[in-house]
């Protein structure tokens, strides 16, 4: 997986304390966000994707701005078919797809987007 692991221990750590879950199952269920958090998902074909690192590399540097607006960020690697067809995205393809706390897609990227895009998005829809 690509990333800061001390980002990473810090937003799984804060997300983990307030829902007190575990990460396999927080990242297959969104209801457990709804009204919460949003979420960005980063839907990569293998763990060494190139867009999936300058995503993360951007997120890590922009990590001010993700905790101040709670943005639960999950990595979504080597997907079967049926998670494939669950998030909507085609075999192969790289995503990026922003949803809001009320569990509604705001938006999807097929290239890696910058956070303050992200922000605006999250801010316009009120967190």
């Amino acid at each position: 997986m690509a990333g800061t692991p001390f980002v990473r221990l810090v937003l799984a750590l804060a997300v983990m304390a307030t829902l007190q879950v575990p990460c396999a199952v927080r990242a297959q269920n969104l209801d457990t966000y709804r009204g919460r958090a949003p979420v960005v998902f980063i839907v990569a074909p293998g763990v060494e994707s190139a867009p999936m690192a300058a995503q993360m590399k951007s997120l890590n540097e922009a990590v001010g701005g993700v905790l101040a607006r709670d943005l639960v960020v999950i990595e979504l690697e080597d997907l079967t078919d049926a998670q494939r067809q669950r998030f909507g995205v085609p075999a192969g393809a790289f995503q990026v797809i922003l949803v809001g706390i009320d569990g509604n897609v705001i938006q999807r990227w097929d290239a890696p987007v910058a956070p303050q895009v992200l922000f605006s998005l999250i801010d316009a829809a009120g967190k």
